[in-house]
């Protein structure tokens, strides 16, 4: 019985072969002009920072834009001195599309490269770990196709900004 079993899940494995991993396509980098952040402070989830988005530049293959002031990124920063990013802000399109972004992401640091960013020094990405998920929302017409896929980021931390680097998963 158990070797019928195992012909049978042997024989699955060669009718229904496993899916092939998701690839990446380059979609934008987003570089998002930041303001000093407003400390909220101490939380129960940890230090609640919100840090106000000013501007910055959307530049892709096939997009290109403004982002719109007026957004922000809702920060906490945990016991673990991980940062978890909750980022909501919109874009104009250079043909006047105006796109909705929401990004969640963390960012792992040492506590000595952590200190270095809250001071606004530069530090070399390859320093730390950050990366996210932006979901764009934009109004059905030429952009629509995005609501529709899923995107991943890496981030570098600036001074005064945020580059983030979209890949849409295939």
């Amino acid at each position: 019985m158990k070797q019928t079993i195992l012909i049978i899940l042997l024989a699955m494995n060669v009718v229904c072969p496993a899916q092939d991993a998701p690839k990446l396509e380059f979609f934008c980098t987003l570089t998002v002009k930041l303001d000093p952040p407003l400390v909220v402070g101490e939380t129960a989830h940890g230090t609640r920072r919100i840090i106000p988005i000013i501007g910055g530049k959307v530049e892709g293959p096939g997009i290109k834009g403004d982002i719109i002031k007026g957004g922000a990124d809702w920060q906490v920063i945990r016991k673990d001195g991980v940062s978890e990013l909750e980022a909501h802000y919109q874009f104009k399109t250079d043909d006047g599309v105006t796109i909705y972004i929401k990004n969640e992401g963390v960012r792992a640091a040492s506590p000595e490269v952590a200190a270095k960013i809250a001071r606004g020094e530069t530090v070399n990405a390859s320093q730390y770990y950050f990366r996210a998920v932006p979901k764009f929302e934009a109004p059905i017409g030429k952009y629509g196709w995005i609501n529709d896929s899923i995107f991943i980021c890496s981030g570098e931390r600036l001074p005064d900004a945020v580059v983030l680097r979209v890949w849409r998963v295939l």
